[in-house]
């Protein structure tokens, strides 16, 4: 699984990186690719992607 893309900048997942999910699409994202700190990610319920 270490060569799946994801987010829109298509890279891989690490485990240093904060990445939320959309709820729609279940697409993951990189916060930082998406404008959303992990201390703001953390409480949100439900994300919905710019696309969804």
């Amino acid at each position: 699984e270490e060569n799946i893309v994801h987010c829109i900048c298509k890279r891989p997942y690490t485990e240093t990186e904060f990445m939320i999910a959309c709820d729609n699409c279940n697409q993951w994202f990189h916060g930082e690719c998406i404008g959303l700190p992990e201390s703001q990610g953390l409480f949100v319920d439900l994300f919905f992607c710019e696309n969804c």
